[in-house]
């Protein structure tokens, strides 16, 4: 008699950015449950917090995973960069929080020559074909960013959560619940 398998963590990834936040719900590296963008562009950080906990009762997440701004290079906006650190105030007590660099997430894609941020969410949707439609076109220097690529960045942060090592890589960027 075999014995079934356990099965994978159900990880929430966010990507806030001005506009909302993207999210992707993964539960393991091949099953993608959920993924999408709340827009909350006119609404105060209350809001979009709310919008960020209804999510996590939805799921019930075994792990957030969301971007580490403290790191140097971090671009990300003062009001994003506050809503990041409240996040892991709004987990639950059996609900781990991971705060991951940008640059771990682009270093691990970076391994296979995987460089820009198009080329990434172009091998997001390579894995995950049911993201194949949501692949924005590349962006030429002038354009805004699409906001579609805070799908495929909260993919790619929720994929790096499950390709590390976390005892090498990912050291010290575990939060317990508080804001970071």
């Amino acid at each position: 008699m075999s014995v079934p398998a356990a099965p994978a963590l159900r990880v929430l990834a966010l990507d806030p950015m001005s506009r909302g936040f993207g999210f992707a719900v993964l539960e393991g590296q091949t099953t993608l449950v959920d993924w999408g963008i709340r827009n909350a562009a006119n609404d105060k950080p209350r809001a979009l917090l709310r919008k960020i906990k209804d999510l996590i009762g939805l799921y019930h997440p075994d792990v957030i995973v969301i971007e580490d701004c403290r790191h140097d290079r971090s671009r990300r906006r003062q009001r994003v960069r506050a809503v990041i650190a409240q996040v892991a105030a709004l987990a639950t007590p059996e609900t781990e929080v991971l705060l991951i660099p940008a640059a771990v997430v682009r270093s691990l894609f970076g391994r296979n020559g995987v460089i820009t941020k198009h080329q990434i969410a172009t091998r997001v949707s390579q894995h995950f074909s049911e993201l194949a439609h949501r692949l924005p076109p590349a962006r030429k220097p002038w354009m805004p960013e699409d906001a579609r690529f805070a799908i495929f960045d909260a993919v790619a942060f929720g994929l790096t959560y499950y390709l590390l090592d976390d005892t090498d890589q990912l050291a010290g960027r575990k939060s317990s619940g508080h804001a970071a």
